[in-house]
């Protein structure tokens, strides 16, 4: 039979094992604790501590990595502009002759839906900050400019009709790269002697575009996608064919 002496000694090495297992257990519910408050700590901070780099390094690729930390930089050259939101704006379109379109409206004509929806949109240009060009094209710069774009396309129209081309109001344009000098928004008309006012007679003539001249040939005019609203230009277009 043991003696209680060896019965105290059993009982206090089996407490002294289960409090080693209790505080085992304890250290590693701590570690684990701390394991996810570092986790957490890393994924709001951006994920920029080091630990996750050398994750992201032996995750991806050299290119991928670079191609991020070039994003970043791209990024972080941009100024910061809180609750701005970029909106694009509207394309450009082309000038109306409401007046027109106002008077079929008040004969009761037919107007299409879509025709009624842009002269809505029109009268809702806001022309305020348009400026008259004092560098423009003349009549003739305009013309070979157009003939020179659509080679001859325009020119066989002119032929045909014996028109020439008139260049109308023109306002200054925003440049749209580095290596222009001027740019200048117009409307152009078709003429010829007998039937006067011929419009843009047929495409691909259009009633609107840009005019531009670049540094390289300061004193040659090109022709342009038109970049801006302009108002119609009923001087230009006085009785029109």
């Amino acid at each position: 039979m043991k003696s209680p002496l060896q019965n105290s000694e059993k009982t206090t090495r089996k407490k002294s094992s289960v409090g080693k297992i209790f505080k085992v257990i304890g250290i590693l519910f701590l570690i684990l604790i701390l394991g996810l408050g570092i986790a957490q700590y890393m994924y709001r901070n951006e994920k920029e501590t080091p630990l996750y780099k050398i994750q992201q390094y032996l995750t991806y690729s050299k290119e991928d990595w670079e191609n991020y930390e070039n994003n970043k930089r791209i990024l972080a050259s941009f100024p910061a502009e809180s609750g701005i939101i970029d909106v694009a704006n509207p394309a450009p379109e082309s000038p109306i002759d409401t007046l027109m379109w106002e008077y079929a409206i008040k004969n009761k004509d037919y107007i299409p839906d879509e025709v009624l929806a842009e002269i809505k949109r029109y009268k809702a240009r806001d022309f305020s900050k348009l400026i008259l060009a004092e560098n423009k094209p003349s009549n003739e710069e305009a013309q070979n400019a157009i003939v020179s774009h659509y080679k001859n396309e325009v020119s066989k129209l002119l032929d045909e009709y014996k028109g020439h081309i008139q260049i109308g109001t023109a306002y200054n344009a925003p440049l749209q790269s580095g290596d222009e000098l001027v740019r200048v928004t117009a409307m152009v008309s078709a003429f010829n002697k007998e039937r006067g006012n011929l419009g843009n007679i047929q495409m691909p003539l259009n009633v609107i575009y840009d005019f531009v001249q670049y540094k390289s040939g300061p004193n040659v005019w090109y022709i342009s996608d038109f970049s801006q609203n302009i108002p119609y230009d009923y001087k230009l277009n006085k009785d029109p064919w």
